[in-house]
């Protein structure tokens, strides 16, 4: 039977408003200047403050945007600029895994914004209407805004190109270091011919954030799709099946299914992102279901301690239907 690959995983780099305080005037001497073209520099995970003197535009593609490159190596590199002082404007990108495409995807504050209209009225709601216009760029505000970079230890650098500022050109360096993780997920035991399942145990304490990045194919016309996350804390070896979608002793983070054709949770095969909480989980991994036999292309799991990327709150990629 021919396999098609109708599975593959890629961030939607999904928006979120960032509620923190106002700068005080500690950050004046510290925020680098931010120009209409931007270089950032890094040999490892960590921070930045940087400062935009006006508004600045980007392209809004979340695929080979011409305004966002990002060069190096290593297995995943993904940085978000956020505004620190109100507002929800974001900037968000990751290049990714080769088994995931290796690909750059972006995303952020896009304008113009949707609108909805209540009926039959905003005080005693029954439906709305809304409209998501096309975007037509991605808009960050005149502000200070926190710059965090996630890269497994390989130089890395990334060029943004933002289209309305007066400073032509700025270098910037990390100002501090942030600890992350980056592990190879594997594939672990399988299940019968349907279902597989894949991940692995770090050391690493005091996590603040876990995601993972995974792809695998699947057959579109297979009666049942499915897939599970899973996180562990297990204070020694993990039991057989311990990714499973049962994930037995540890934190299942979700499951979302597609039956004979018919979209179930969102549409498709969604995972989100595992803030941590007070756990600090070890083992991330998770499962694939496919009556007519999945197949694992590879995932790659990641842990931040110290700060978190919100832009990486959630991630999803749909079954095709075809």
């Amino acid at each position: 039977m021919r396999r098609t690959a109708v599975w593959t995983i890629a961030p939607a780099l999904l928006v979120a408003a960032v509620v923190t305080a106002s700068p005080s005037s500690a950050h004046l001497p510290t925020a680098k200047t931010v120009g209409s073209v931007t270089t950032i520099t890094a040999t490892q995970s960590g921070t930045a403050e940087l400062v935009l003197d006006d508004d600045a535009t980007l392209s809004p593609r979340a695929e080979r945007n011409p305004d966002v490159h990002i060069a190096g190596s290593g297995r995943l590199v993904a940085f978000e600029l956020t505004r620190r002082d109100g507002g929800g404007d974001i900037l968000s990108g990751a290049r990714l895994p080769r088994f995931a495409g290796g690909g750059t995807v972006v995303g952020g504050s896009t304008t113009p914004p949707g609108s909805c209209t209540a009926w039959p009225s905003n005080d005693a709601a029954l439906q709305e209407n809304c409209t998501d216009p096309s975007p037509k760029a991605i808009t960050l505000h005149e502000g200070y805004y926190h710059l965090v970079v996630v890269t497994d230890g390989a130089p890395v650098r990334i060029t943004l190109t933002l289209h309305g500022l007066q400073t032509a050109r700025s270098m910037v360096r990390l100002q501090s270091s942030l600890r992350s993780l980056e592990a190879t997920l594997p594939e672990r035991e399988s299940i019968g011919s349907s279902t597989l399942t894949y991940g692995t145990d770090v050391n690493f304490a005091g996590a603040s954030q876990t995601f993972s990045i995974v792809a695998a194919r699947l057959h579109a016309a297979a009666p049942v799709l499915a897939s599970s996350i899973c996180s562990r804390s297990d204070s020694g070896a993990p039991p057989p099946y311990a990714f499973s979608a049962a994930c037995p002793n540890g934190d299942d983070s979700g499951v979302s299914w597609r039956i004979s054709g018919v979209p179930e949770a969102q549409g498709g095969v969604v995972f989100v992102g595992s803030p941590t909480g007070s756990s600090s989980p070890d083992g991330l991994g998770g499962s694939f279901t496919d009556n007519d036999g999945p197949r694992y292309l590879g995932g790659l799991g990641v842990w931040i301690a110290g700060d978190t990327l919100t832009s990486f709150g959630g991630y999803s990629s749909n079954i095709a239907a075809h």
